[in-house]
């Protein structure tokens, strides 16, 4: 039973570091794509920028998931692979098909997850105790500051040629000029 597992876990790990490889030099490649042409406008310069950066996260990740592997096979050299790093207990195959370098069985990462979770609400983090005052949060939910554009917004019913209401009355002291855009609130 025990050579069965050990060689069901050689097989993830061969697999998982094949794959992230393969992912790695995919991404390599397409990070020489990037950098090739110059670019016409501002927005292509942009999005060129965000490719790039993109590419370099995707990059950093495929490497750290490589190194998390290559650790992972160092452990299955010492025969420490699949053994929970906090109880000693096997982590279950089916995890380890799932995130093939997992220190921890289910159990003891949800333990270590809820104390970390302790950890950040104590008082290393006073201003998760801060608590807004309800009129504060009352005004905040009626009124963000910001006004609707269809609040702003002046329907005119007649033509665009036609004078407004009220601008034949008054005597021209210039010669007229021509409005443009939007009619002013009054």
């Amino acid at each position: 039973m025990k050579a069965q597992r050990l060689e069901v876990l050689k097989n993830i790990l061969n697999q998982e570091r094949t794959n992230a490889l393969a992912r790695l030099r995919e991404l390599r490649r397409n990070q020489g794509d990037d950098v090739g042409g110059s670019p016409g406008d501002e927005m292509d310069v942009a999005r060129s920028l965000t490719d790039v950066e993109t590419n370099a996260s995707l990059i950093e990740r495929a490497e750290e998931r490589l190194k998390s592997i290559e650790d992972a096979v160092g452990r299955l050299s010492r025969g420490r692979y699949g053994i929970c790093e906090q109880c000693e207990n096997e982590i279950a195959v089916e995890r380890l098909k799932v995130l093939p370098f997992a220190v921890y069985c289910v159990d003891c990462q949800q333990e270590r997850s809820q104390q970390r979770a302790t950890r950040a609400s104590s008082n290393d983090e006073p201003w998760r105790r801060w608590r807004i005052h309800d009129e504060v949060e009352e005004n905040a939910e009626d009124s963000n500051g910001v006004t609707d554009p269809e609040e702003l917004l002046t329907i005119h019913d007649a033509s665009p040629f036609e004078a407004e209401e009220g601008e034949l009355e008054q005597a021209p002291s210039a010669a007229p000029t021509r409005r443009r855009g939007r009619p002013k609130k009054r």
